[in-house]
């Protein structure tokens, strides 16, 4: 039985705008479908830091309470710095598990960028990439955009008129497609990193975010894999 009547609410922390963008477009795919549940709440803040996300948030009262957290982080290259800055925010999730019980963080990642999830929502083959920029063309060509450098598709207006074109089956297909990227690596040889309990794989494509999405659309009564 359905109770439309009812929200269920979503605390994200997210690196950039293209993921709070996009995360209250979903908002209303979901809050507007006549086949959900519920409807949902986002609470979305731009924040890095899993610690600092987690000090802006309200403890539960009840100690069998827990506070869901959904961190969206890019794994940019494997140039050090990059690779140091990706580890850091799994030190620090890892330190939140360990010393914060009232909170429960999950990582959505992308391996090298946010575009990726985007791609998944067209008819994308998720072929490597070589470098972030990359994405730049099959963007253009799966959204029929015009973007000529990545920060050219940070500023609302074009974005926005890039979200118009995903629907929530769309959403649904990039579920089903990024779930067979796991797979096609490692057929291909390619081996998974663990770090403080996150897995992750340093070769590109590879992302955790269709997780997190997935996880929302099943308590929406949205999604099944029947």
């Amino acid at each position: 039985m359905r109770n439309r009547s009812m929200n269920k609410q979503y605390h994200f922390s997210v690196e950039g705008y293209n993921e709070k963008w996009y995360l209250e477009h979903l908002k209303k795919l979901i809050n507007t479908s006549a086949q959900k549940n519920y409807s949902v709440d986002f609470d979305i803040k731009i924040d890095k830091s899993p610690k600092s996300r987690m000090k802006s948030l309200t403890k539960p009262v009840f100690g069998h309470g827990k506070i869901q957290v959904y961190h969206f982080a890019d794994y940019e290259s494997n140039e050090k710095n990059h690779q140091q800055q990706f580890h850091s925010i799994l030190d620090e999730l890892k330190e939140i598990k360990q010393k914060h019980s009232n909170y429960k963080f999950h990582l959505g990642y992308s391996n090298f960028a946010f575009e990726l999830w985007l791609l998944l929502h067209k008819n994308y083959n998720f072929a490597p990439m070589s470098h972030r920029k990359d994405y730049i063309a099959p963007i253009n060509e799966a959204y029929e955009t015009n973007f000529i450098r990545m920060k050219d598709n940070k500023r609302k207006k074009p974005f926005d008129n890039l979200l118009t074109k995903i629907n929530l089956q769309d959403v649904k297909n990039a579920i089903n497609r990024a779930e067979n990227i796991r797979p096609s690596l490692e057929k291909n040889g390619n081996t998974s990193v663990e770090y403080k309990g996150f897995r992750y794989f340093r070769e590109n494509p590879d992302l955790t975010i269709h997780e997190c999405i997935k996880k929302i659309l099943e308590d929406c009564g949205l999604f099944s894999d029947k």
